[in-house]
């Protein structure tokens, strides 16, 4: 059934304290010092995201095109551990996944959830992919095996949105992975994709991770009554970057 949680990603929720995917209080872009720190201490926030970008041979937490910051990846992930809270991993450049998941091994792995995320596809509107499938996927269960795989395509707004083409190029190379894997799925988009996108459910294990700023509330209103909290984790704000925990909503 597509609202079966498959018993692979309780380890990963129970930590958390929460039951579902849709349980979990996200905070996306937590990259500047008082930003995560903010996140660290509401009660409402399970799982950080932080973006990971090199900058003239420093790994610090930015999101392109912004290209400093006050936060290195090292002391987000060490301030992240101490918390308690899962960290999520959304790498901007190829060049700092490896250091930063064996860094993750060694202080991280064990103590808290952790999930590692790349776009590895184009997408609607996107530009090319930075990252290579089967490198990244091949570096995190190497690195980083205890984490999951979040995998998503490049996405611009404006675009009609995902093909069926786009959605079966990334089934038929994930057809040979082993591990818990999410699919991120820009919300805007989601929507017109979704009957594709619950046969996904039905025929997988995977989850959904839905993301993106929500201009209106009958998008909200959508995902809440249509995309099962079993199965779905829900980082979406609002168009002024408010984070929207839809569960507690």
């Amino acid at each position: 059934m597509a609202n079966a949680l498959a018993a692979r990603w309780l380890p990963i929720l129970e930590p958390l304290g929460v039951r579902r995917p849709g349980d979990v209080g996200w905070i996306h872009g937590a990259n500047r010092s008082q930003a995560l720190l903010d996140a660290l201490s509401d009660s409402k926030v399970q799982f950080i995201e932080g973006d990971i970008l090199l900058v003239g041979g420093e790994i610090i937490m930015a999101h392109p095109p912004v290209a400093e910051s006050d936060l290195s990846f090292e002391r987000w992930l060490d301030l992240t551990v101490a918390a308690g809270k899962g960290a999520k991993l959304d790498f901007k450049s190829p060049e700092a996944v490896v250091p930063c998941l064996a860094y993750a091994e060694r202080r991280a792995a064990g103590k808290i959830p952790l999930c590692a995320n790349a776009d590895i596809m184009a997408g609607p509107g996107g530009d090319e992919a930075l990252f290579r499938p089967d490198e990244f996927v091949s570096q995190c269960k190497s690195l980083l095996p205890g984490a999951f795989l979040s995998l998503g395509w490049t996405v611009e707004e404006g675009d009609p949105g995902y093909t069926g083409a786009m959605i079966d190029a990334m089934l038929e190379f994930l057809a040979d992975v082993d591990a818990e894997v999410t699919l991120c799925f820009f919300a805007g988009y989601l929507p017109d994709a979704w009957p594709r996108v619950e046969e996904i459910l039905e025929a997988t294990d995977y989850t959904l991770t839905i993301w993106g700023r929500i201009r209106d509330i009958a998008l909200k209103t959508w995902i809440r009554d249509n995309t099962p909290a079993e199965r779905c984790f829900y980082d979406i704000q609002w168009s002024d970057g408010t984070q929207i925990h839809l569960a507690q909503s």
